[in-house]
C-alpha cells in the first residue's frame, strides 16, 4: 500500500504587537499555531518558541527599548515548495551590528546575565539572517 504525504499549505501571516514583555507570554500561542499550521515535528516546536520568542525580546528589550509606543512587527510565511518557514521580527529601533557582539561562550562573558538570545536563535533556527541595519531578523527552519 501506498502512502502520500500531504504538505501544509502556502500561507504568510503578518502581526503587530507593542513593545511590553508581557507580550512574550501572550505571543507563544500564536508562535504554537504556526509551527502546527507548517507542519513542524512536535521536537522541534518548542525551539521553534524559544528561537522567536528571544527575537521577540530582542526587538522590544533593546530595539524598541521597552518604549511601548513602538511595535514589534512579525512577519510569518510557509512555502511547501521550498519546505520552509520563515519568521521576520522588526523592531523601530535604531538597528545594530551583530558582529559586534561578544561571544557568549567565551569565559569572560559566561557570567554575563544578557548575551545568550542571539547565540540560541542562531542555534535553533536553520537559517538567521540580519537585514536593516539589524532592526529586522528573519529565521528560517527547514522542515
Amino acid at each position: 500500500m501506498n502512502s502520500f504525504v500531504v504538505l501544509p499549505e502556502a500561507f504568510s501571516h503578518e502581526e503587530r504587537i507593542p513593545s511590553h514583555v508581557d507580550q512574550l507570554v501572550k505571543v507563544e500561542p500564536l508562535l504554537e499555531q504556526v509551527a502546527k499550521r507548517a507542519g513542524l515535528s512536535e521536537e522541534r516546536r518548542p525551539l521553534f518558541v524559544v528561537a522567536i520568542t528571544e527575537a521577540i525580546a530582542n526587538a522590544i528589550l533593546h530595539g524598541n527599548r521597552q518604549d511601548v509606543s513602538k511595535q514589534v512587527q512579525l512577519r510569518f510565511s510557509y512555502d511547501p515548495a521550498r519546505r520552509v518557514l520563515a519568521v521576520e521580527v522588526e523592531d523601530e529601533g535604531l538597528g545594530f551590528d551583530p558582529t559586534a557582539l561578544p561571544d557568549p561562550t567565551e569565559e569572560e562573558n559566561l557570567l554575563r546575565e544578557s548575551g545568550r538570545g542571539i547565540f540560541l536563535m542562531r542555534n535553533l533556527a536553520d537559517a538567521m539572517e540580519y537585514k536593516k541595519g539589524g532592526r529586522c531578523v528573519e529565521l528560517r527552519f527547514f522542515l
